[in-house]
């Protein structure tokens, strides 16, 4: 995956070594520091959902960064999966937390950047890393926005030979 383990460590930050984490890029006009909650949205694959962290009341911005931080936020494809099983200091869920609080906002793809990086090659619209990982999947972006829950639509069947099973009228 293009964001994958060898994206951790690089270069050094006044407390240390500078990490660069999945799930986290900027808005391409303003450039606000968002989450990416999900990099695609069931039946719009050109739309994503993230939250904007400057928004979020201290407790719940630090408790959103240390989960994206963590083993299983990194690990995650996509953050969402992980943070609806996480809960913030205060005990409320963090996906339903920022869900029901209003905080999850929906963007096109290529209105975020994807930082990874201190240098130029350690960002990418959201849009193109989208295609890559589709690419390397061997699908499509559209296949990967689709909606899991939905179902195949019923083959219509239209026998004649149903309609004449019916019983007969007494």
């Amino acid at each position: 995956m293009p964001m994958g383990d060898n994206t951790g460590a690089a270069g050094d930050g006044q407390t240390g070594p500078k990490r660069h984490f999945k799930h986290i890029g900027e808005l391409v006009d303003g450039k606000a520091k968002v989450v990416i909650m999900y990099r695609t949205v069931p039946g719009e694959p050109n739309s994503c959902l993230v939250v904007g962290t400057k928004f979020l009341p201290d407790i719940y911005h630090n408790g959103l960064m240390k989960a994206v931080e963590s083993e299983g936020g990194q690990s995650s494809d996509e953050f969402a999966d992980f943070a609806s099983r996480q809960t913030f200091a205060d005990g409320t869920n963090m996906l339903a937390m920022l869900h029901n609080d209003n905080y999850i906002k929906k963007f096109k793809t290529n209105e975020i950047m994807v930082t990874f990086g201190n240098t130029p090659d350690g960002r990418i619209l959201l849009n193109k890393l989208n295609e890559m990982i589709a690419k390397e999947k061997g699908t499509s972006v559209k296949e990967m926005a689709a909606d899991p829950d939905a179902q195949a639509p019923a083959k219509k069947t239209t026998k004649k030979a149903d309609a004449k099973k019916t019983t007969a009228k007494e």
